[in-house]
């Protein structure tokens, strides 16, 4: 009968490793990225960015002076004027509103099964980069019927689906994986060894939180943190991803350690 509640007790005591190991990482995931809001705290800020400003206001000044549009004798005059006033754009409002804009639909590009086009409307910015400069010229501009350009093409990235359907229960993990660990040591007939096996997992569990956090670039496709325009954006990501999961793997290893030492006392105690 002792030998039936052990191999249960294991049983749950491999199932608290588990959850243990999913808990920190797919709450992350879940609040910074698969959540929106998450998503733009880190994503809006990358707006300081200087090659994602360069980006935008290029695209805004090729669209202007793109076409058919503008005669040739024009272009020679309203060239610089568009790209002094485009310098000036990524201290707008305007600019500001166009990349958050942005960012919202890349979350959900992000999570749209197959790969699709980032496109972004410039019409705004436009306006705002044509205003000051026809106060200097004694003439309309006209603007592009459809400023709407693709900034880049996301591509298709299965694992966040799979993560997005999973993640939302990532809260539950933690509390899930101490109720295991109790009713573990409460159904097993041996608790020093059982606790002292609870720590093994818990180092175990530390152990794959500290490897992902310092090898998260290895699990993320290179097709992803490669992308043009994504790519930097994936690195932040990164980046944050294996600061705040390096730590945590390094405590909850320390905390499994500790428990299989309490454990490992209290055999020795017994025997004595």
């Amino acid at each position: 009968m002792s030998t039936a509640r052990d191999l249960l007790a294991l049983v749950l005591l491999l199932g608290a490793t588990v959850l243990g190991a999913l808990w920190l990482p797919a709450t992350w995931i879940h609040d910074n990225v698969v959540d929106e809001d998450g998503f733009l705290a880190i994503t809006v800020p990358l707006a300081e960015d200087p090659e994602f400003q360069r980006l935008l206001s290029d695209s805004a000044v090729e669209e202007i002076l793109g076409g058919d549009r503008v005669p040739g004798w024009l272009q020679q005059r309203l060239t610089p004027l568009a790209e002094e006033q485009a310098e000036k754009l990524t201290d707008t409002d305007v600019y500001g509103t166009l990349w958050g804009a942005s960012m919202a639909e890349l979350h959900h590009a992000l999570f749209t099964p197959g790969a699709s086009e980032l496109d972004v409307d410039l019409a705004p910015a436009i306006d705002r980069i044509l205003t000051p400069v026809e106060e200097k010229l004694p003439i309309d501009i006209p603007r592009p019927e459809d400023a709407t350009v693709t900034l880049a093409t996301i591509p298709d990235v299965p694992l966040l689906t799979a993560l997005s359907a999973v993640t939302p229960w990532a809260h539950w993990a933690g509390p899930a994986a101490l109720v295991l660990l109790v009713l573990a040591l409460l159904l097993g007939a041996h608790r020093r060894t059982l606790l002292v096996v609870a720590g093994l997992g818990g180092i175990l569990a530390g152990a794959a939180v500290w490897w992902l956090g310092t090898r998260i670039e290895t699990v993320v496709p290179d097709a992803v943190d490669q992308a043009t325009f994504l790519g930097p954006i994936v690195l932040e990501f990164e980046s944050r991803f294996q600061t705040a999961m390096t730590p945590q793997g390094v405590i909850l290893l320390g905390a499994g350690a500790l428990v299989t030492a309490v454990g490992v006392v209290l055999m020795g105690l017994h025997r004595r």
